[in-house]
C-alpha cells in the first residue's frame, strides 16, 4: 500500500542518514590519527561534511527528484575521491565514505542513476589510485570496489522490490473497491429481480430499494427517488434519512434512450465527495432507470389490452345482450295482458318482469361503466397516494389484496377517502408509519388507514375542520360506512367498508 511503501521510504532514509554520518566521522578519526592534523586532512574533512549536511538540509522532494538527486549523488563521488586522493589514496579511510553516494543513488533514485554512480564510484577510485601510482590489482584497490558494486546492486533490487509491491497493492486496493461496486451492483440487481416476480413491482417499491442498497454502499445522511409524470409532474416516491438543508443535494438523473424519467437525490456529510462513488452510483440509476422504464411499459400495455376489452364487452353488452333482455321483457308483457285469467299465473309473469327490468338497469350501469375512462386499480391508487406522500416524513407500506377492481365510481371516492386519511395521518398524528391494509371484490370491500401517532378523541373533533365530514360523505356516495377509531396516544384508524347488493 501507498502508506506502507511511504513508511520503507522513511526507513531508508534513517539507514542513510546513519550511514553518511558514520563514514563520515570513521573517515574523519582515522584520517586524523594516520596522518595527523594536516590541511589535507581538514580540507578533507570539510568537503565531505558540507555534503553530508547538505544532503540532511535539503527537502526529500528535491533530494529524491531524478535531476537534483542525479546531481547530488555525482557531487557525493566528487568529494569522496577528492577526499581520498587528499588522503592517501587506495589506503584513504575515505573508501568508506565513497560508499555513501553509491547507496544513496540506489535507494531513491532508481536503478539506472544507481548503476551510473557505483560505476562512477569505481573508476573514480582506480583512476585516483592509478594517479597516486598505487597498484590497481592490490586488495585495498579492489575490495573497495567490489562493496560498491555489492551496495548498488543489493539496494536497487531491494527499491525495485519495494516499487513493485507498491504498485501491486495499489492495484489491489483498485481491484477491491471494483469488487465491492459490483457486490453493490448485484445486490440491486438481485433485489430488483426479486421484485419483478412479485406483484408490488411500482416505482415506489423500487425507489426504497434502491436507497436503501444505496445506503449501504455509499455514505449518505439523506436520499430521494423523484419520479417525472407523463404531465412533466416531478412526484417524490421514496425518501430516506432527514433532510437538513435543500441545497446540498447532489443529483444523478435517471434516464432511457435520452428520455429523462427522474433523478436521485443524495445529500452527504461534509467531508464527502459523492463523485468519488459514481462507479457505485451509476450502475444502480441505469437499473432504476430500466425498472422504472418496465413499469411504465407494463402500465401502458396493460391499460391499452384493459381499455379495448372494456369496449369490446360494452359494445357486446349494448349491442346483444340489452336487445335481447328488451325483448323478452316485451314478451312479457304480452303474456301478463294475455293471462288475465290466472292471477297466480300474473303474479309469477310480473315478478320475473321486475327481474328483467332490474337486470336490464344492471346491465345499463355495467356499459356505463365499461364505458367510463379507465380508473387504475385500487392497490395501484393506495401505491400512487403513498408515493405522493413518500417526502413527508412516516413510512408508509401497502398491503391490499384485490381480487377484482371496484367499479370506476366507486374506485373515484375510494382514491379520495385514501388521500385525505393519509394526508390528516401526516399532517396531524405525527406518526412514524402508516399503514394501508383490506381486501378488495369487485362490489364490496374492506380498506384501513392506520398509523401510530399520537391518536386523538373522536367525538372532540375541532369546529372548521371538515375533513372527517368529507370523507363520510364520500362513503355515503358508495353506500358505504366510514368508521373512525382512536385514542390520544394510542394511534388513529380510519376504515371504509362497502357493499353493493
Amino acid at each position: 500500500m501507498i502508506a506502507a511503501h511511504e513508511a520503507w521510504d522513511k526507513r531508508l532514509d534513517w539507514v542513510l542518514s546513519a550511514v553518511l554520518w558514520a563514514s563520515l566521522t570513521l573517515s574523519v578519526i582515522v584520517s586524523a590519527v594516520d596522518d595527523g592534523a594536516t590541511g589535507n586532512v581538514g580540507i578533507s574533512a570539510l568537503l565531505a561534511g558540507a555534503w553530508v549536511v547538505a544532503m540532511q538540509a535539503l527537502p526529500p522532494r528535491i533530494r529524491d527528484s531524478a535531476q537534483w538527486g542525479e546531481l547530488l549523488a555525482v557531487l557525493g563521488v566528487i568529494v569522496g575521491l577528492i577526499a581520498i586522493a587528499l588522503t592517501g589514496g587506495a589506503e584513504s579511510a575515505y573508501v568508506i565514505f565513497l560508499a555513501g553516494p553509491p547507496l544513496y543513488a540506489a535507494s531513491f533514485l532508481g536503478t539506472r542513476i544507481g548503476l551510473e554512480t557505483g560505476a562512477l564510484s569505481i573508476a573514480g577510485l582506480f583512476v585516483v589510485a592509478g594517479a597516486l601510482d598505487q597498484n590497481l590489482l592490490d586488495g585495498r584497490t579492489i575490495q573497495p570496489a567490489f562493496l560498491y558494486a555489492l551496495i548498488v546492486i543489493t539496494f536497487t533490487q531491494v527499491r525495485r522490490i519495494l516499487t513493485e509491491t507498491s504498485e501491486t497493492s495499489a492495484a489491489l486496493q483498485v481491484a477491491t473497491a471494483r469488487v465491492e461496486r459490483i457486490q453493490t451492483a448485484h445486490t440491486l440487481l438481485a433485489s430488483l429481480s426479486e421484485l419483478a416476480n412479485t406483484q408490488e413491482l411500482n416505482p415506489m417499491t423500487i425507489g426504497n430499494v434502491a436507497l436503501r442498497d444505496l445506503a449501504g454502499a455509499v455514505p449518505i445522511d439523506a436520499g430521494r427517488v423523484v419520479v417525472v409524470r407523463e404531465d412533466g409532474e416531478a412526484v417524490v416516491v421514496a425518501a430516506r434519512g432527514e433532510v437538513d438543508h435543500e441545497d446540498a443535494v447532489t443529483e444523478f438523473p435517471i434516464e432511457m434512450r435520452g428520455i429523462s424519467l427522474g433523478r436521485i437525490q443524495l445529500w452527504s456529510g461534509p467531508d464527502t465527495d459523492l463523485d468519488e462513488y459514481l462507479p457505485a452510483i451509476q450502475p444502480i440509476t441505469r437499473q432504476v432507470a430500466l425498472a422504472f422504464d418496465n413499469v411504465a411499459l407494463l402500465q401502458r400495455i396493460a391499460h391499452r389490452t384493459v381499455h379495448e376489452e372494456r369496449v369490446r364487452l360494452a359494445r357486446e353488452l349494448h349491442d346483444n345482450i340489452g336487445p335481447a333482455l328488451a325483448s323478452l321483457g316485451l314478451r312479457l308483457d304480452m303474456l301478463i295482458h294475455g293471462a288475465s285469467d290466472d292471477p297466480e299465473l300474473i303474479r309469477h309473469l310480473e315478478g320475473t318482469r321486475s327481474a328483467v327490468t332490474a337486470l336490464v338497469e344492471e346491465v345499463r350501469t355495467t356499459v356505463a361503466d365499461l364505458r367510463h375512462d379507465y380508473v387504475s386499480s385500487i392497490v395501484e391508487q393506495a401505491y400512487e397516494v403513498a408515493a405522493e406522500a413518500a417526502g413527508s416524513g412516516p413510512e408508509i407500506t401497502v398491503s391490499i389484496t384485490e381480487h377484482r377492481p371496484p367499479r370506476p365510481a366507486v374506485a373515484v371516492e375510494l382514491r379520495a377517502i385514501l388521500s385525505e386519511a393519509v394526508r390528516n395521518a401526516i399532517e396531524h398524528s405525527q406518526a412514524t408509519t402508516i399503514q394501508i391494509e383490506g381486501e378488495v371484490d369487485r362490489d364490496r370491500g374492506r380498506i384501513s388507514i392506520s398509523d401510530d401517532g399520537r391518536g386523538f378523541d373522536p367525538s372532540g373533533l375541532p369546529k372548521n375542520h371538515f375533513g372527517v365530514l368529507g370523507m363520510r360523505e364520500r362513503a355515503a356516495e358508495i353506500s358505504g360506512e366510514l368508521t373512525v377509531e382512536s385514542q390520544p396516544n394510542a394511534g388513529s384508524r380510519v376504515t371504509i367498508a362497502w357493499e353493493d347488493d
